[in-house]
C-alpha cells in the first residue's frame, strides 16, 4: 500500500507542473491593419477586437475603463505615433450588444485609465469585443508594424475581472505606393519659332499625384529608342530622332537628378530617394525639356514625334518592409511642331549708285551679307517680286527688269532671276531651316545700263517683296 501512494503522488506533481508551464507561454494579442484606402483618403478606419474575457460576481454594477502603457505606439523600423490616435469604444460582452447604449462612451486612448461604460444591470460573463477607430487624418503613416500595451479592466466594489490584465494591441500600416492608373499624355508645343532662339530650349510639366506610406525611388524609361514621327504638312525627308535628345526631371525636388530618356529605366533621384510625403499624398512635377542645339537640329520639320514612357515608383531596399513594393503607370510623350516661317530683311535699304562713266559701261554690282534670315519648319520655295511696275523718281521711271538678285560668291542653293512684278523662284524646295542667313547680289548688269542713259539723275525706288509663296 505504500508504494501505490508514493506513485500517485509522483504522477499529480508531474502533471501539475506541466499546467503551469503551459498557461504563462500564452500572451494575448490583437492586431489592426488600417487599409490603403483609408490612409489615401484620410478616413478613419475601425477594426473590432477582443480585449479579453469578463467574469462577472453578479452583484455590484461594474465600470469598464481602458488604458495604454506608453503615450506612443512604436515600431522598430518605423518609428512611432500617438496613442491618441485610437479611439476605444465597446461593443459586446458576451452576448450583450452595447454599441448603441447610452453612456457607452468612446474614449481616446491614453496612459490614463479612461472610463467606457458603466453597467446599468448585472452583466453575465463573457468575451469582451471593441471597437478600435483609427484617426488617419493628421497622421503621416509610414509602414511598419506598431505595438502598444493595452488593459481593459473593471472598476467597483465586486466588479468582476478581466483575463488576460493587458494585451498586445498592434496596429500595422501597409507599405504601397499608389500612383494613377495612367498618366496620359505629356506635349511639348513647339508653336514659335522664339523658342528657337532661347538659351534653355523649350519645357514642359507633367504633375502626377502619388499616394505613399514608404520613401521611394522614382524612374523613367521609353518604350521605344527612337520617336515616331506623323504630319499633314509638306516634307522632303522623315526625320529619324532618338528619345535621348528629351531630359526628364523633376522639379521642387531636392535630390532630383537629370535624366535623358531611355529604354533603359532611369532613375530620378539619388539613392536617398524621396521621403514619404506629409499626409502620404504629393504630387510630383515631371519636367521634360529638350535643349536648344537639340531642337533645332532634331526637330525642325513641322508635325508629331511621339513615344510611350513607362513611369516607375520603387521602395527604398532599407525601408520597412523587407523585399520588393513597385507601383508602374503608363504616359506618352509628343513634341509638337507647328508648321511655322520667316523671312526677315536684316537690311531695309538696297542702295545702287551709278557715279561714273565706268558704273555705265561695265554695270553695277552689290554684295549684301546675311542680307535674309529664313526660318521655316516645312520644306520651302523662296520668291522675290516687285510691288509697282517700275523703279520711278517723281514723274520719271526705269524699267524693272533693269535688276538682277541672286546669290552672292559662296551662297548655295539660290537662282539668279530678274526682276519682275510676277514672282521669281530664288530658292525651290528647299529642307526646314532655322535662322539660315542667305547672301544675296543685287546688280544691274552692263547689258542692261542703255535703259537708265537719258534718264533724270535721281533716285528710282520700288519695293522689292520675298515670300515663301508666289501671290
Amino acid at each position: 500500500m505504500q508504494r501505490k501512494k508514493l506513485h500517485t503522488r509522483s504522477s499529480f506533481a508531474l502533471l501539475f507542473i506541466g499546467a503551469v508551464s503551459y498557461t504563462n507561454s500564452v500572451k494575448a494579442q490583437a492586431t489592426v491593419t488600417v487599409p490603403q484606402a483609408n490612409i489615401q483618403a484620410r478616413t478613419d478606419y475601425t477594426a473590432s477586437i477582443t480585449a479579453g474575457q469578463y467574469t462577472s460576481v453578479l452583484t455590484l454594477l461594474p465600470t469598464f475603463r481602458v488604458k495604454a502603457d506608453a503615450s506612443t505606439f512604436n515600431s522598430t523600423t518605423s518609428g512611432n505615433f500617438a496613442t491618441n490616435l485610437v479611439h476605444i469604444k465597446l461593443s459586446s460582452i458576451g452576448a450583450i450588444p452595447l454599441l448603441s447604449l447610452s453612456g457607452n462612451n468612446e474614449v481616446v486612448l491614453s496612459t490614463t485609465n479612461q472610463n467606457l461604460y458603466t453597467a446599468l444591470a448585472s452583466l453575465a460573463s463573457g468575451t469582451i469585443t471593441a471597437n478600435a477607430r483609427i484617426a488617419t487624418s493628421d497622421q503621416t503613416w509610414v509602414a511598419g508594424s506598431y505595438t502598444n500595451n493595452v488593459s481593459f479592466s473593471t472598476q467597483g466594489i465586486l466588479a468582476g475581472s478581466i483575463t488576460p490584465t493587458s494585451f498586445v494591441l498592434t496596429i500595422n500600416i501597409p507599405g504601397f505606393i499608389s500612383p494613377p492608373p495612367s498618366i496620359g499624355t505629356t506635349s511639348i508645343l513647339v508653336n514659335d519659332l522664339s523658342y528657337y532662339r532661347t538659351v534653355n530650349g523649350i519645357s514642359s510639366n507633367s504633375v502626377v499625384p502619388l499616394s505613399t506610406t514608404v520613401p521611394y525611388i522614382p524612374s523613367i524609361k521609353s518604350g521605344n529608342t527612337q520617336f515616331s514621327f506623323s504630319t499633314t504638312s509638306a516634307y522632303n525627308t522623315l526625320p529619324v530622332t532618338s528619345v535621348s535628345t528629351v531630359s526628364a526631371t523633376l522639379t521642387g525636388i531636392a535630390n532630383t537628378t537629370t535624366a535623358a530618356l531611355s529604354t533603359t529605366d532611369q532613375s530620378l533621384t539619388n539613392t536617398a530617394g524621396i521621403a514619404v510625403p506629409t499626409n502620404n499624398n504629393q504630387t510630383l512635377t515631371y519636367t521634360y525639356n529638350i535643349g536648344l542645339n537639340q531642337l533645332k537640329t532634331n526637330f525642325i520639320q513641322a508635325g508629331t514625334y511621339a513615344v510611350p514612357l513607362t513611369y516607375t515608383w520603387n521602395k527604398l531596399s532599407s525601408a520597412y518592409p523587407s523585399g520588393s513594393v513597385q507601383s508602374q503607370a503608363n504616359g506618352n510623350l509628343s513634341v509638337v511642331v507647328s508648321d511655322l516661317g520667316e523671312i526677315v530683311a536684316n537690311q531695309q535699304a538696297v542702295n545702287l549708285a551709278f557715279a561714273t562713266t565706268n558704273d555705265y559701261k561695265n554695270g553695277v554690282n552689290l554684295n549684301m551679307p546675311a542680307h535674309l534670315k529664313i526660318s521655316k519648319t516645312t520644306p520651302y520655295n523662296l520668291y522675290v517680286r516687285a510691288t509697282s511696275t517700275s523703279f520711278t523718281s517723281g514723274a520719271n521711271s526705269i524699267p524693272l527688269n533693269v535688276l538682277r538678285i541672286g546669290p552672292m560668291a559662296g551662297q548655295s542653293g539660290m537662282n539668279t532671276v530678274t526682276l519682275s512684278t510676277t514672282a521669281q523662284q530664288l530658292i525651290q524646295n528647299a529642307d526646314p531651316v532655322i535662322d539660315r542667313n542667305l547672301n544675296i547680289l543685287y546688280s544691274i548688269p552692263a547689258s542692261t545700263t542703255g535703259m537708265l542713259l537719258n534718264k533724270p539723275a535721281g533716285a528710282y525706288t520700288t519695293n522689292i517683296v520675298f515670300s515663301f509663296v508666289a501671290p
